[in-house]
């Protein structure tokens, strides 16, 4: 099993310029705790986690005045569509991260993301399987 078989396609992403309080309300709204940033061509260039957002708060700036790229993680770890999950269950633990972006092969051209979620949900699948 790899990451094509365990991502989820539809990913919300936020742009380098969206407002930190967009990137709230999105992380408020669904159900991933962070968010692929991406550029205009939808590669991946960072991360925002909920944590990123609580640094932030505590700058004491209203989250309106921070934007993607001033609170991102640069560069993040990204998994190919054949990734096998022990691969990927390293990278988190390694990294402390709770989700990673599946990217196309030659780009970093969002395809999906892989959460802890995923993985667990899937094992727990092929165990009640008979």
């Amino acid at each position: 099993m790899n990451a094509k078989d365990l991502m989820t396609l539809k990913v919300d992403v936020a742009n380098e310029n969206t407002t930190v309080q967009e990137i709230s309300a999105k992380l408020f709204a669904g159900e991933f705790n962070g968010l692929p940033i991406v550029d205009d061509n939808n590669l991946v260039v960072g991360i925002v986690t909920a944590i990123d957002v609580l640094k932030a708060i505590q700058k004491g700036k209203a989250l309106y005045k921070f934007r993607a790229k001033d609170i991102m993680t640069p560069n993040p770890s990204v998994v190919k569509k054949d990734t096998s999950i022990d691969k990927i269950i390293d990278i988190m633990i390694e990294k402390g991260i709770i989700m990673v972006p599946v990217v196309e092969d030659h780009t970093n051209k969002i395809l999906g993301i892989v959460t802890r979620l995923d993985i667990i949900t899937e094992k727990l699948k092929e165990e009640l399987t008979p």
